[in-house]
């Protein structure tokens, strides 16, 4: 039933959207175990799934869901209800949090004119929280389609207007419907996953054809090994997309396809949080440095008397390894809907303790100013009842089956006009005014008892990103020590070859978390370092990054042609030296592209060639090298005074031109000739 009505969910808001381009929605993007073909968040042992129509991105410790969501539940009945949240945090950490909780406030007086029995959370609750709820529950989706449309119709304008108003308000608040464009992507994500789980018969085929997600770096794959080095020549955007694969990993449902602030904005929100930490090697880094090593400090008493201790202190990757393990406490709001065995247990209970102090409950008839009287609880758990009238009168025996079935076929007994006749139809002979007056007080009991609770539960851990960059300029052997072997995946805490050390100077037990994903980068032209430590190497998944001339094909510079001129300098580059000396497209696409000529391709080339002019100019042409001039005289005049002095073959020479006598648009014909 579950995938059933999570499909039909999905065809009825697709066609919405077909329909009308203005109308979103969101669908699940990331595969979790178990969830792999389900078209929204959730799954089936929750019996719940959601989704959402506006990008508002939140996010705070114990943070799980959107701002907004659509939540669509099956009961234990196996009814079917719907309802609309709002949840933020009272205590918000930066601006988008902060904007995020006073757009859902500014929403919550206008909810309740429309939905003045919503769910309200008290004002001393830690988080913000309202709610409103389907007004029935229904068998199947044909049923409820109908009164969501109404639903939405209701909300959707409400939050629209209140985004206009904030954002107008704070213009760097980040809030909006899903745009077609947005749309599209998201289906398209969606298709791939079902198509790597070879199950796509409830989808339709337009979804086949629909626009392939767009995201900054075309290659990342989000089924992320744990340890992965990003390698090549440099300028080819290595610690740039370490930026993107970061984020992806640390928070896989944001989305890339933004402005690069924006992106970096998330980036930095991640490195403040702690999910990502961001580290540089070098020649002088250590095992102490990264690990664990003693460190001096300087302690000084009240009469200035200053004594040097030693002290234990953790290093970048032991401070992340236990920041990975930290448990996640959540306070969750838990709506509990009564249904009828909530109602029956409550009219048994408020009986019993009636019967206890002499007081039987009372019960409501159609006719006024009468009523009947619990006068008995048997040891069945049916009910015993009277007319309250009179203390001779008959009793009749209510059952907890009878009840229920009639309760079932009428949740609403203002749709019946003959009690005696419409009740025997379902269960039979019986006195039809003592069980409407029960099943009376249970559906009042069931419409006005929604009880608002909340629990701290545990959540999974966060996943966590260490970067490293330039990770073969340091001597990794010493500086990784035993994690050579923690880090391998089997390895980790978790799975089933898990390992721990004991650490040499805290004599501590360490282990690393399965959630702890490493990056690296390593540029293949740096010789100031020998090859990556095999037994590293082994344990690491390794991406090549190369010049890429789309790259910067689809800038569209008018200026030089820059594309010809990066693809004959990389191919001459191969030929001279090797491919992990080409030059990345990030060199060719800066605005002053004389500026970066000057200031990093020559010097980088200078570099590649020990100052070899000659072999510079094979790359770049007469109009950047020349031969330098000596005239006869000079030649003699250079050596000593001896016997061969004038016989000497002089070796042809040759120089850079400065930079200020060069004519630019002639150089670059010459490059290109």
């Amino acid at each position: 039933m579950y995938q059933e009505l999570q499909a039909q969910v999905f065809n009825w808001l697709k066609n919405k959207y077909n329909q009308d381009n203005n109308f979103t929605f969101s669908v699940r993007q990331k595969a979790n175990k178990g969830a792999e073909l389900n078209y929204f968040i959730g799954t089936e042992k929750s019996k719940y799934f959601s989704t959402t129509f506006w990008y508002v991105p939140v996010a705070y410790p114990g943070s799980s869901s959107d701002l907004i969501n659509l939540v669509i539940t099956i009961r234990r009945n196996k009814k079917i209800e719907f309802h609309l949240q709002f949840n933020q945090t009272k205590t918000p950490h930066d601006d988008q949090n902060n904007y995020a909780l006073e757009l859902i406030q500014s929403i919550k007086p206008l909810f309740k004119q429309v939905f003045p029995d919503g769910l309200y959370a008290p004002d001393t609750n830690k988080m913000e929280f309202f709610a409103a709820y389907s007004k029935a529950v229904y068998s199947n989706f044909e049923e409820l389609q109908n009164d969501l449309d109404v639903f939405l119709g209701k909300i959707i304008p409400i939050v629209d207007r209140q985004i206009a108003v904030l954002k107008t308000k704070y213009p760097t608040f980040i809030a909006h419907r899903y745009s077609p464009d947005d749309q599209d992507k998201m289906l398209k994500k969606m298709q791939e996953r079902f198509d790597k789980y070879k199950v796509i018969e409830n989808l339709t085929e337009e979804l086949e054809e629909e626009e392939e997600l767009l995201i900054v770096d075309p290659k990342l794959d989000y089924d992320y090994p744990v340890n992965q080095i990003l390698y090549g020549p440099p300028g080819t955007g290595k610690t740039y997309n370490t930026i993107n694969r970061a984020i992806s990993i640390a928070n896989p449902e944001f989305n890339l396809h933004q402005p690069r602030d924006i992106v970096k904005k998330e980036y930095n929100r991640l490195v403040q949080n702690g999910q990502i930490v961001f580290s540089t090697f070098h020649q002088s880094m250590s095992y102490e440095d990264f690990i664990e090593g003693i460190k001096p400090q300087i302690e000084e008493d009240s009469d200035g008397n200053k004594t040097v201790i030693y002290e234990i202190k953790n290093g970048v990757f032991k401070l992340i390894s236990e920041k990975a393990l930290e448990k996640r406490i959540k306070e969750q709001t838990i709506n509990h809907q009564f249904d009828f065995d909530d109602a029956w247990d409550a009219i048994i209970s408020e009986a019993n303790l009636g019967l206890e102090n002499n007081n039987a409950l009372k019960l409501s008839i159609q006719t006024p100013n009468l009523g009947l009287k619990i006068v008995d609880v048997t040891e069945k758990g049916n009910l015993k009842l009277k007319p309250i009238y009179s203390e001779e009168a008959k009793e009749y025996i209510v059952s907890y089956s009878r009840t229920k079935t009639l309760q079932e076929a009428f949740p609403d007994l203002s749709v019946i006009k003959n009690i005696d006749k419409e009740f025997r139809a379902v269960i039979g002979g019986s006195n039809s005014t003592a069980y409407w007056a029960v099943i009376n007080y249970i559906n009042n009991k069931i419409n006005s008892e929604k009880k608002l609770t909340t629990k701290e539960v545990e959540l999974p851990p966060l996943p966590h990103v260490l970067i490293i960059d330039e990770v073969n300029r340091g001597n990794v052997s010493q500086i990784f020590g035993e994690l050579i072997t923690l880090i391998e995946e089997g390895k980790r805490i978790g799975n089933p070859e898990e390992l721990y050390v004991t650490l040499p100077y805290s004599k501590t037990k360490f282990g690393v978390s399965s959630n702890l994903y490493i990056i690296g980068t390593m540029n293949t032209a740096d010789r100031s370092v020998e090859a990556l430590d095999t037994a590293l190497r082994r344990r690491f998944s390794f991406v090549e990054m190369m010049p890429d001339l789309s790259v910067v094909e689809k800038e569209e510079f008018s200026d030089f042609p820059r594309v010809q001129v990066m693809q004959k300098i990389n191919e001459r580059i191969e030929l001279l030296l090797d491919k992990n000396y080409t030059l990345g497209h990030s060199y060719f696409m800066k605005d002053n592209f004389q500026a970066s000529f000057k200031n990093e391709i020559i010097p980088l080339l200078q570099e590649y060639f020990y100052n070899d002019c000659g072999k510079i100019g094979l790359v770049l042409g007469r109009g950047f090298v020349r031969e330098k001039e000596i005239s006869k005289t000079n030649q003699q005049n250079v050596f000593a005074d001896f016997d061969i002095r004038n016989e000497i073959e002089i070796i042809k020479s040759y120089e850079l031109i400065p930079f200020e006598e060069i004519d630019f648009n002639s150089a670059i014909e010459f490059l290109l000739a």
